[in-house]
């Protein structure tokens, strides 16, 4: 486990009770300055009880609450990364916003070697492989507890159950229901219970209950405390943690594995099965499977469930025998947020994703949208920087951001990003706020290979500021530097409205290139190397004469090159600009 400082800023906030203190800050990568979305912050007391926990935005923020005053101390847990301890620090109370980098320490589950019969302890010391192994299915764990603790979102279950053939192999019939507005998709009964009961407990109407555990039960000191942990492998690559009970627990039981990607550590099945059932050779098979979903917010939840429960009879002399199986599951089919906004449906697909400023740093500070060209429909990110597209059709769809200072150039904004999706699923998109310079090169095809290049873009316009269109602008340079611009003149309008090109021709020993200007008044030229003297003319009319003229220059460094002509004298109001969806 990694320890670092933290760097501590002043940040009022709203008070708090007597004796509780705010602890707010940001998670961000160490190498990068990216922030970090979906790491669960947890406060320590300096006893080391847990005293809050916080799962990080998109923004990558937290905020705590410290119950009491005196020192305390933050744990940050990413899966598929090592998790960091804080030194130790004292809430104050006008607040603090922290903000905590975390170095980029991937977990290779994939290399652990997992060979032999395995072995199994309890709570394995640190170190070792089912140590490892576990503490990246805890985490996962830990975000499930986490997400139904602070019900930020509701749910939309299937249920069904099913009545098998004593093989359990052909279905005899099947029920199901569809069950709204759940606080959450799936959860077991209290701790104490199964501690002392079991997993298989008698009702009062005679009747057997088998309960499946949940993330809680899992975690719990109870079950770490009387079940061992190894780490095995499957054929298919996944890395998993066998549990079982201790010798000498006599109360029903379960025992099974926690199955995790290898590659990514996130946690995807948990298969299990009943022990220390009275010994009834029709019992057969009785168990379940519980299947975990991420939400792209870092969130997890329950996906889907089943517990398998025979199906018995009794025969003459007490003799029991087993008639069948019923399956008793539930599947999340819908996750609705706190704003109503569909996050994940069954029957079509999702886009969720985050827009950053121009450094990847945090959310954009001033108001962006972000559109699917597709079908032009738009999103405006919250104050964490993250957007939403729901009910979608399966396939590809681009992203781009629309930005305020390109809009206001009249400039089309590029596209992001081009996002692969499918039904039931939600799609992870990650946008970063184009500059203006990167719009522009968009427009000229990508940067330059070479370096050492501007794009310039110049407008014309009236003496007293306003924009004059539809006018005929030549550009000329010696030849003698042997540049010869990309044909496009006219960047193309906030809507994609297409441009016009350049005509090449020479004037003595230097090289022409005229175009036509649209209602904006734009002009733009491609790759001009540093340095380059660039003399433009304004003509009122085709071939006629020169009204308005200036000579550009591009100093070294620069990127964009943004410069006016002002035609004096003119009176007449420019042609009206198309106008611009927000």
């Amino acid at each position: 486990m990694t320890r670092v400082g933290i760097v501590v800023v002043l940040l009022g906030v709203a008070p708090l009770g007597v004796g509780a203190q705010a602890v707010a800050g940001i998670v961000s990568e160490r190498e990068t300055g990216e922030p970090v979305m979906g790491a669960m912050v947890v406060l320590f007391d300096d006893e080391g009880d847990r005293v809050d926990r916080f799962l990080t935005n998109a923004a990558g923020r937290f905020v705590l609450r410290a119950r009491h005053v005196g020192a305390h101390y933050i744990t940050v847990d990413r899966i598929g990364y090592a998790s960091m301890t804080t030194d130790r620090f004292e809430p104050r109370g006008d607040a603090e916003l922290m903000r905590i980098e975390v170095p980029v320490e991937p977990v290779v589950l994939s290399a652990l070697e997992v060979a032999g019969a395995p072995r199994c302890e309890v709570r394995p010391e640190e170190g070792q492989i089912s140590a490892r192994v576990w503490e990246e299915a805890r985490k996962a764990l830990v975000a499930e507890a986490w997400t139904r603790e602070v019900a930020r979102y509701r749910y939309t279950l299937l249920r069904y159950q099913r009545t098998l053939d004593p093989y359990g192999r052909a279905i005899v019939s099947e029920t199901e229901e569809t069950a709204s507005d759940l606080d959450a998709p799936f959860a077991s009964i209290p701790l104490e219970s199964l501690a002392n009961v079991g997993f298989v407990q008698p009702m009062p109407d005679s009747t057997t209950r088998y309960y499946a555990p949940d993330a809680e039960a899992i975690l719990s000191d109870f079950f770490l405390d009387t079940h061992c942990l190894a780490a095995t492998r499957d054929e298919e690559g996944r890395i998993g943690l066998i549990f079982r009970p201790v010798p000498g627990r006599s109360v029903p039981e379960i025992r099974g594995v926690l199955w995790l990607d290898s590659e990514t550590a996130e946690l995807e099945q948990l298969l299990f099965d009943y022990l220390n059932l009275r010994s009834v050779v029709e019992r057969g098979w009785a168990g379940g499977e519980i299947g975990f979903t991420r939400l792209p917010g870092g969130e997890w939840i329950v996906g889907e469930w089943l517990v398998r429960t025979p199906i018995l009879e009794v025969r003459s002399r007490n003799r029991v025998r087993r008639t069948g199986y019923l399956d008793t599951g539930g599947i999340t089919t819908r996750v609705t947020d706190s704003q109503g906004r569909v996050v994940l449906d069954s029957e079509a697909a999702s886009i969720w994703g985050v827009v950053t400023d121009s450094v990847g740093a945090g959310p954009p500070v001033e108001a962006v949208d972000v559109e699917l060209l597709e079908t032009g429909e738009r999103a405006r990110p919250g104050d964490d920087g993250s957007f939403l597209f729901n009910n979608l059709d399966a396939g590809q769809h681009r992203l781009r951001v629309l930005h305020p200072l390109i809009r206001n150039w009249s400039v089309a904004a590029p596209v992001g990003l081009s996002v692969h999706t499918k039904v039931g699923e939600v799609a992870y998109a990650r946008l970063r706020l184009p500059t203006v310079s990167e719009a522009l090169a968009a427009v000229c095809g990508g940067p330059s290979n070479t370096g050492g290049t501007a794009v310039l873009l110049g407008q014309v316009m009236l003496a007293g500021g306003s924009r004059l269109g539809r006018t005929e602008v030549m550009v000329r340079w010696p030849t003698a530097t042997g540049y010869l611009p990309p044909a496009i003149a006219v960047p193309p309008g906030p809507e994609g409205e297409p441009g016009s090109d350049w005509r090449l021709g020479r004037d003595g020993h230097f090289t022409t290139a005229t175009a036509r200007t649209d209602a904006r008044g734009l002009f733009m030229l491609c790759d001009v190397s540093w340095g380059a003297r660039l003399q433009v003319a304004v003509r009122g009319e085709p071939g006629g004469v020169s009204v308005a003229s200036a000579t550009f220059l591009v100093r070294l460094g620069e990127d964009v090159v943004r410069q006016s002509i002002v035609v004096p004298g003119v009176s007449d109001p420019p042609a009206p600009l198309p106008s611009s969806r927000r």
